[in-house]
């Protein structure tokens, strides 16, 4: 049932009552309006469900109450058409306002026409026109809230493509700014073609007869001989040679999936997780550049500390040049943990790696990778939060639990005369990273 009903479209009709009067122009001829068939071997496709959604129905199969017109359509007496109903043709536009479709439908005699907010026949309920349907200064101020969603689309895209070609992706506000800017792309389009569609285009309300789900046996038969003769048009069964050399190209074609899966399996470090920045004479430092000394770490505590390898200046003098890049951070993330008096288990050799308590272990987690990062006092051990491997720092961070299955690596350290800690041989004595490696 259509919640607008154009100005000169007839009112409700029964088999029993005269047709108002429409003029020429207005009306909806039958049979052959607007292209569709007009020959009666075509009925079938004249119950399309395109135009039974536009032409709609009751759950009976006769004209939905309301609407004004008959099955057959408005030239045709109710009762006397097997076709589905017709609209009636939208209001048409003034200056600045449209006339509500319910002062244009003439009412019929003996006949009570709903009202906005009534059930009509079928089960629909009729609705009041919406702003935009009424009034043209509405439908302009919706067009341009729409067109200013699209803008603000652009704007989102254009946001999008210059932060990731002009921004610093290891900046804080790198991530944030894509992400923002990709939801103004994404969410401006969508909000946009919403309210589109919400207000400016049709509302028409139609019930339509639920049609038979399976095709019939005709039209299997018509779909079968179409693809045969689409086949045929192909000429793969005339020539086998083009068949055979298209098979053997799509079959190249997909091989070239493979291809990134090989790239993954290949990209091996090597001897890179052999070294570090770990230099000797390399201080301990923490990501916002303070040297750390004896006594900055309390009994218990953990600190994520970087080398600051030596350079010499011109004068002669030793500066530390802290190393927190992107490099460092990849393979020379250290924790320093300070463990209770008598509570370290040093193994056989290391009894000297530490310093008052103060032992330093490779961040990397042996297993995949992953930063090892919590700790728990009472128990001295480190958690890795990926997949769940536990190391025990008092027994030279061993992996007593989980999937890692080697011991993280130790940092020899040492306190020069000032307290300052610093690398004192040098490189981790064994690789870092996933343990994997080793084995493939």
């Amino acid at each position: 049932m259509s919640d607008q009903t154009g100005r000169g479209t007839p009112g409700p009709a029964d088999s029993g009552a005269d047709q108002p009067s429409v003029p020429t122009d207005r009306r909806m001829h039958y049979p052959g309006y607007q292209g569709e068939p007009a020959d009666e071997s075509d009925q079938d496709s004249m119950s399309s469900i395109f135009r039974r959604a536009k032409h709609p129905v009751d759950t009976s199969g006769q004209p939905a109450g309301g609407s004004g017109v008959s099955a057959g359509g408005p030239d045709v007496p109710a009762g006397t058409s097997d076709g589905p109903e017709a609209l009636g043709t939208p209001p048409h536009q003034t200056d600045s306002t449209r006339e509500p479709a319910t002062t244009a439908v003439r009412p019929q005699a003996g006949v009570i026409q709903p009202t906005y907010g009534e059930r009509a026949a079928g089960g629909v309920t009729v609705r009041p026109p919406r702003a935009q349907d009424v009034d043209r200064r509405a439908e302009r101020r919706a067009e341009r809230l729409i067109a200013g969603w699209f803008l603000i689309s652009v704007i989102g895209t254009v946001g999008f493509v210059v932060t990731n070609f002009v921004g610093d992706k290891y900046k804080a506000y790198y991530t944030p700014s894509l992400g923002a800017a990709l939801g103004l792309a994404v969410g401006g389009l969508g909000i946009g073609l919403i309210l589109w569609a919400k207000r400016l285009m049709p509302h028409e309300q139609a019930v339509q007869e639920r049609h038979a789900f399976a095709s019939s046996k005709e039209e299997i038969a018509v779909t079968e001989e179409e693809i045969a003769a689409g086949f045929a048009d192909t000429g793969l069964a005339r020539y086998p040679l083009l068949r055979r050399t298209l098979l053997g190209a799509g079959t190249v074609l997909g091989g070239l999936i493979v291809v990134p899966l090989l790239n993954l399996t290949n990209t091996k470090p090597g001897k890179k997780l052999d070294h570090t920045s770990w230099v000797k004479g390399a201080r301990l430092v923490t990501e916002d550049g303070r040297y750390v000394k004896l006594g900055d770490v309390a009994i218990g505590g953990i600190e994520t500390v970087f080398p600051a390898v030596p350079v010499t200046e011109s004068d002669g003098t030793v500066a530390y040049q802290p190393k927190t890049d992107v490099q460092t951070k990849a393979d020379s993330t250290t924790l320093l943990i300070r463990l209770p008096p008598g509570v370290d288990r040093p193994r056989k050799g290391r009894e000297d790696w530490g310093v008052d308590g103060h032992v330093a272990y490779s961040k990397i987690c042996t297993h995949a990778g992953c930063p090892v990062s919590l700790y728990e006092q009472q128990t001295h051990h480190l958690l890795c939060p990926c997949h769940q491997s536990v190391f025990d720092v008092r027994d030279g961070c061993r992996a007593i639990f989980g999937p890692a299955s080697r011991s993280l690596p130790q940092l020899a350290i040492a306190a020069d005369k000032d307290g300052f800690l610093y690398a004192r041989d040098g490189d981790y004595h064994e690789p870092v990273g996933a343990a994997f490696w080793e084995r493939s």
